[in-house]
């Protein structure tokens, strides 16, 4: 449900190991900036810093940006006085990584270029025969056929295909319409430009799968905002704030799942946690080719990673 914000951020997840996660990560991140950037209405800014959050982070930001994960210049180390001068206040770190190639994406904008033609309609139950795959609504009247089903419906995936390793983690984002905005900046928390305010969050409710707005979680974004900004929740104090609430599925490995499941011709693309816009194009890409049978676009360790099965061979 993150795609309805009105703003939304592209980067990879940091993984300082430098393993197979890592580069899955890094090839991640890389093909949804190329697909992003040729839909120009989308972009309302590049570059996103990542401010350390604890006494580690340096010196992870120092591993990735000396690694050969992504392509040169596109992780730059930042000291406090460059992180100051970049954000017109002293944010109160030790340093930070200055993702360069990172975007902040209008999720409207990407939907309305990639969905093409779409039928609306609620599918309460998929039957496969002879034919393939049949999808039924709650009357159990016929939708359509196919002949392979992706359940890409984040936590909503459990209800079509039954036990699925997910689990839900509620996030509520805010934001404000008009006069102050900002550079894009991470530490745990975010605050990223929306191309007429600022959107800052978000939430983190584990095991709540609920998504009305709350006034108590708005104040929650504030205090996250001034941990990382401390300067911005006063110069936002009189801003009127806007919400919104949707719901992460989760892995217990924090990995997605995309790929077959179950009986032949059925597919999830889900588990995405936070990084739906970084992960979701090239696992997208990952389904497409094992059903058309085609080179995949990912090596097969990364493919293993995301397979859906990887928690019944566990």
């Amino acid at each position: 449900g993150g795609s309805g914000n009105p703003a939304s951020l592209v980067t990879p997840r940091l993984d300082a190991g430098l393993g197979a996660p890592a580069a899955f990560y890094a090839q991640a991140f890389a093909r949804a900036v190329r697909l992003y950037e040729q839909v120009p209405a989308a972009v309302i800014a590049r570059g996103v810093i990542q401010l350390a959050a604890n006494a580690r982070d340096p010196g992870r930001f120092a591993r990735l940006a000396g690694s050969d994960l992504f392509e040169p210049e596109t992780m730059l180390l930042l000291g406090a006085e460059a992180v100051a001068a970049r954000l017109g206040e002293a944010a109160s770190v030790s340093g930070a990584l200055d993702q360069t190639q990172a975007l902040v994406v209008r999720p409207r904008e990407i939907l309305d270029a990639w969905l093409g033609p779409v039928r609306i309609a609620r599918v309460d139950r998929l039957e496969r025969d002879v034919e393939g795959w049949r999808l039924l609504d709650g009357d159990h009247a016929l939708i359509l056929t196919a002949d392979a089903v992706i359940v890409a419906g984040a936590l909503d995936a459990r209800r079509l295909i039954g036990e699925l390793s997910l689990s839900p983690v509620r996030g509520q984002a805010s934001w404000t319409s008009g006069g102050e905005t900002t550079l894009a900046a991470a530490w745990g928390g975010y605050a990223l430009p929306t191309g007429s305010g600022v959107l800052f969050g978000a939430t983190h409710d584990r095991d709540d799968a609920t998504t009305e707005v709350r006034e108590i979680d708005h104040a929650r974004n504030r205090l996250t905002l001034a941990a990382g900004l401390p300067g911005m929740p006063d110069r936002l104090a009189d801003a009127p704030l806007e919400g919104r609430a949707s719901v992460r599925a989760v892995t217990p490995d924090r990995l997605p799942l995309a790929g077959p499941i179950g009986p032949p011709g059925l597919y999830v693309l889900s588990g995405f946690g936070s990084r739906g816009f970084t992960f979701a194009p090239l696992l997208a890409e990952q389904v497409a080719a094992e059903i058309l049978g085609a080179p995949s676009p990912l090596p097969a360790a990364a493919a293993a990673m995301g397979s859906p099965s990887r928690f019944m061979r566990r």
